[in-house]
């Protein structure tokens, strides 16, 4: 007669409902296996420390790791971009003390797909995860609009003319492009200024780097501060070197870990 392993067999009843589902939390594990969460947290650290199953930073919701893969095509390529950025932006924050999101296009906005900014007491709009950006009104934007390649800025270009507001207005002002352009390339960073876009609970300062891989854009990494907190030489002098320190190891990771099996 077989001997039913029950930790394993719950282990794999975990492992199948990751597989099925987007990044959950506890309480969602809890209702969707009907495991006590006692037992989930036990089940879920063994999973970590194996390198099984990735908690996200920013949200603390649970997902397969890049490693499972295999298992299925419900992990996204953001999950496991989240997963490779995670402790990079740790490093980055114990660094430059201020934190970190890491982002990457959809359609026409920027969406946060992973964040130190839990772990920062002062900034403000800690919920950042899945939060979309402007293209054309933010860092990770204009870090990535201007490293994308001529055919990409001409549809996002010709797409976001389209809409009404601001961003429509700005996509239709060649000399305003010509001038985002030069000046990110210059600097080799996307600026935000503190007020050129409103945030839930105060004013935001930060910039934004490209982070590459086969020499194209695949997401940005920014820093960001409150208005006021950073001098204008420390951004260039300090924050800009680590930042793109940080990206180009990200790029690095990416390229070993993803990009180089797609």
């Amino acid at each position: 007669m077989d001997t039913v392993i029950r930790a394993l067999a719950r282990g794999l009843q975990v492992i199948e409902y990751l597989q099925t589902q987007p990044p959950v939390s506890l309480a969602d594990l809890h209702k969707g296996t009907g495991l006590p969460k006692v037992t989930l947290l036990r089940i879920l650290h063994t999973l970590q420390d194996e390198g099984w199953v990735y908690r996200g930073i920013g949200d603390d919701r649970y997902r397969l790791s890049y490693n499972l893969h295999h298992l299925g095509d419900n992990l996204m390529a953001k999950d496991a971009l989240a997963e490779a950025a995670g402790p990079i932006l740790d490093a980055l924050q114990a660094d430059v003390l201020w934190p970190s999101d890491v982002a990457v296009r959809k359609g026409l906005v920027m969406e946060i797909v992973e964040t130190t900014r839990k772990k920062q007491a002062v900034v403000v709009n800690r919920e950042s995860i899945g939060v979309e950006l402007e293209i054309l009104r933010s860092a990770v934007g204009h870090a990535y609009f201007a490293y994308c390649s001529d055919t990409e800025q001409e549809e996002i270009l010709e797409r976001l003319a389209l809409h009404p507001g601001e961003q429509g207005l700005l996509a239709k002002d060649k000399g305003w492009i010509a001038a985002l352009l030069q000046g990110v390339r210059q600097r080799g960073f996307g600026q935000r200024d503190a007020h050129s876009l409103p945030t839930p609970a105060g004013a935001l300062c930060g910039i934004a780097v490209p982070v590459f891989v086969d020499l194209k854009v695949k997401a940005c990494i920014n820093i960001v501060w409150p208005e006021g907190a950073v001098a204008a030489d420390q951004v260039e002098n300090s924050f800009y070197p680590r930042l793109r320190a940080a990206a180009d190891q990200l790029s690095e990771v990416l390229q070993e870990r993803y990009f180089s099996v797609a």
